[in-house]
């Protein structure tokens, strides 16, 4: 009778702060869910390789397409006085013509300028005026703006080629394109009154990622820690943390696209392509977020090993010789996993070296902790054949 007083109060001892390890794991979970929008924003806005590649995916959409094609043509028109040029190429009796033949190229224009932005020539002009921006916003956030010319502090995005392209397209290249003005095709990425603010946030931005994530792990930790014997239960809530962050990103991304598209879209026509541009833009953000998921669903199925089930006590005993006597095939059969899930990478961490030495420690830890939990629970389970 005096065993159930001590086993008492070594569970009162470890859980004497549930209302800490409480606070700590939505602390955690709010900095974790904050965390995902920092790795998106850090990967999307500072990242050339990924501004490329997004870029790329834009320019594939038909909708945005449409949009851009029409932005080329007025350009093209707006900057070229195509009814002067036509009258000085069609012979005197037919100039009178030349009124109609520009409203006529201005009305084509739009589908010419679309079908040059489908071939690969247009993809790859387009990525290598996304990619000299990008690269020039980088020099300038980082403050080497002294090392490139930005126009009077602007960092543009380029299209003045595109523009040629679909003049060229037009069959009246050396009449038009060969009349553009230097900023005929520029857009304004960043303007000159904007640049502090965007080199101050340009900083935040790539600290924060780091900072959060180990600030949002460490909070997890700590959670478990003061747990005490409730830790497989704190493990379990770290997981639906996780998961819980992930899917509220999701949420608010799906939420966001109403608001952008309304602050965006100037036109019902232009509805269908900004909203394509969010979704390809935040593609990134559903990726971490998924990864925050796929995590918190694994320290879940950790969790439920651990468990008092039926099933899964069965599988702990079931395993249970094998983690005692033969180690070294325990941790072969892990690295295989682990191996596997490289390969797989359900989670954005096995993309970067910090987090697979992280996500390792974690199943070398993992397993451990298994080791010996069979070992004290089933210390006679023998071999069954």
């Amino acid at each position: 009778m005096a065993s159930p007083g001590p086993e008492r109060t070594v569970e009162q001892k470890g859980s004497g702060r549930p209302h800490v390890v409480a606070g700590l794991l939505v602390l955690a979970t709010l900095i974790a869910f904050l965390a995902i929008f920092s790795i998106w924003v850090n990967r999307q806005a500072l990242n050339t390789d990924n501004w490329v590649n997004t870029s790329g995916r834009l320019l594939q959409n038909e909708e945005i397409r449409a949009q851009l094609s029409e932005y080329l043509a007025d350009e093209l028109f707006a900057n070229v006085d195509v009814q002067a040029e036509l009258e000085k190429t069609f012979p005197p009796r037919l100039a009178p013509l030349a009124g109609p033949a520009a409203g006529a190229l201005h009305q084509l224009a739009p589908q010419v300028a679309e079908r040059a932005l489908a071939t690969s020539q247009a993809e790859s002009l387009w990525r290598d005026a996304n990619r000299a921006a990008h690269e020039t916003l980088l020099k300038i956030l980082d403050d080497e703006g002294s090392a490139v010319s930005t126009g009077n502090g602007e960092v543009t995005l380029d299209l003045a080629s595109l523009v040629s392209e679909s003049g060229g397209r037009l069959g009246v290249a050396g009449k038009l394109a060969s009349k553009l003005p230097p900023d005929a095709g520029r857009l304004t990425i960043l303007k000159s009154d904007q640049l502090s603010m965007a080199q101050d946030a340009s900083s935040l931005v790539r600290r924060l990622p780091i900072v959060l994530t180990l600030l949002a792990l460490f909070l997890y930790g700590l959670a478990i820690y003061m747990a005490g014997p409730r830790r497989r239960q704190a493990l379990r809530s770290v997981g639906f943390g996780f998961v819980v962050a992930g899917v509220l990103s999701l949420l608010l991304r799906r939420i966001g696209e109403g608001s952008v598209t309304d602050a965006l879209a100037g036109t019902d026509a232009a509805r269908p392509a900004v909203e394509a541009a969010w979704d390809i833009g935040t593609s990134l953000l559903v990726t971490v977020a998924v990864s925050a998921i796929t995590f918190g669903i694994l320290l879940l199925a950790a969790a439920w090993i651990a468990g008092p089930t039926r099933i899964a006590r069965s599988l702990r005993e079931e395993i249970a010789p094998y983690l005692r006597e033969r180690p070294g095939t325990t941790y072969a059969v892990v690295g295989l996993i682990f191996l596997v899930l490289i390969l797989w990478a359900p989670v954005v961490a096995f993309h970067k070296p910090i987090g697979l030495i992280l996500l390792a420690a974690l199943l070398v830890l993992g397993t451990e902790m298994l080791r010996r939990q069979t070992a004290a629970e089933f210390p006679d389970a023998d071999f069954r054949r």
